[in-house]
This record gives C-alpha cells, structure tokens and sequence, in this order.
C-alpha cells in the first residue's frame, strides 16, 4: 500500500462509522423514514460503506486481507439478505459473521496501536474506530439476542414496544446502536432495560469493556507522548 493511501485508512473507517449511527436520524429527519424501503437501501449502503472501509483499514498484510475478506465478504452478503429476506437462520447467520468480522478488525487495529512509538493522526483515529466498532459489535450482539430470545429488552415507551425493535437491518437499527453506546458510556438512560439474564450480562461486560478500553487508551496515548517528548528533548 502507498505511504499516503496508508495513512489515511483510519480516517475511511472513522468516515464510515459516524455515517452509520447518523445516517438513520438523517433520514427521518428529511421525512424519508417513514418509507420502509428507503430505510432499507440507505441502511445497507451505509453498512456495506462501512464492511468496506473496514477491510481497507486492516489490508497490513496478505494473511490480513485473506482473513478479513473471508469474514467480510459472507458478512456483507449476508447481512445484505437478511434485510430484505427475514428468516430467522439467515439473521443469526449474519449476525454472526458481522461479529465474527469486526472482532477481528477490532484485533488488528489495537496490535497496530500497541505496536506504534509515536502519538499521529492515524493513531488517534484509529483509537476513535476501535471505540466506535466495540459499539457497533455490541449492537450486532443485542440484536442477535433479540433475535434467539425475544422480549429481552423491556421499553419506557409504548411507541419502542413492538417487536424486532432492537434488531439491526432496519428502520429500527438506530435503537440497537443507540442502547450499545448508551451502555459502553455508562450513562444508562433507562429508556431500554435489559430483562433476560444474557441482556443483563451482555450490558454488564460491554459496560465494564467501555471503560477499560478508554482507561488503557488514555495512559497508552500519555505513555506515548511522554516517550516522544523525551525523543525530542
């Protein structure tokens, strides 16, 4: 890969992540929402936007490419399918590999944090894209258990209570995201409670993995900089 093209990788996927929690208020809010359809086709370019930069951001080596390509790939098709085709095997299936695909991308991109000397750019954004995707996987996960085990979560509002709410391929994918950031920032609103045990324990590690990873981050990033200011002095 080109230095240039490699230095910006991070910035693709960040691009890409931040389109994927707003694209959903976006549409709603242009009045496009209440179309079942366009929710639909704009939820799935915007996730296949996002499966794509996050291939381009792990391509570091060969076997890294094959490896995300062979999760990728089945993810985005699947997911793809399992949009417009609701069969419970087929989004389970997809729900699987999208976990499967991002746990790896989420791995490569913290080898490539503890492996960088100097505090740049790319590492921030790359800091902000593992963030972000502990978030997305998180609801990829809640949505996989709505799926196996309906009536897991428990709504505030009688609007939020109809079924497939907490599932991510449609026009209520943002609830899933929405409850995943919620809870990996602690600041449990309350709105969506967890009442199965699974859901329970899922918003726990999630909750307890949020924080970690910003704890480790923050004095990884300090260590960092500390490292380059002596360097330079």
């Amino acid at each position: 890969m080109p230095p240039n093209m490699h230095r910006h990788r991070f910035d693709l996927l960040l691009a890409a992540l931040v389109l994927l929690l707003f694209a959903m208020p976006i549409v709603r809010l242009l009045g496009l929402g209440s179309s079942v359809v366009t929710s639909r086709i704009v939820l799935t370019v915007v996730f296949t936007a996002m499966l794509i930069a996050a291939v381009y951001a792990v391509r570091q080596s060969r076997r890294s490419v094959t490896v995300s390509l062979l999760l990728g790939v089945p993810a985005f098709v699947l997911q793809g399918l399992s949009t417009w085709l609701d069969r419970e095997a087929l989004v389970i299936s997809a729900h699987l590999l999208v976990i499967a695909f991002l746990g790896y991308v989420v791995v490569v991109i913290l080898k490539f944090l503890f492996a960088e000397k100097r505090v740049t750019s790319n590492v921030i954004f790359a800091s902000l894209c593992v963030y972000l995707l502990l978030g997305v996987t998180w609801a990829e996960g809640y949505s996989l258990l709505e799926v196996a085990e309906p009536g897991s979560f428990r709504f505030a509002y009688p609007e939020d209570m109809a079924a497939g709410r907490m599932r991510i391929g449609g026009e209520h994918s943002l609830l899933p995201l929405y409850y995943s950031f919620v809870t990996m920032t602690t600041l449990g609103y309350g709105d969506i409670v967890p009442v199965s045990s699974a859901a329970r324990m899922l918003a726990a590690v999630e909750a307890v993995m949020g924080q970690l990873y910003l704890a480790v981050l923050v004095a990884r990033l300090v260590g960092l900089h500390i490292s380059q200011t002596r360097s330079g002095d």
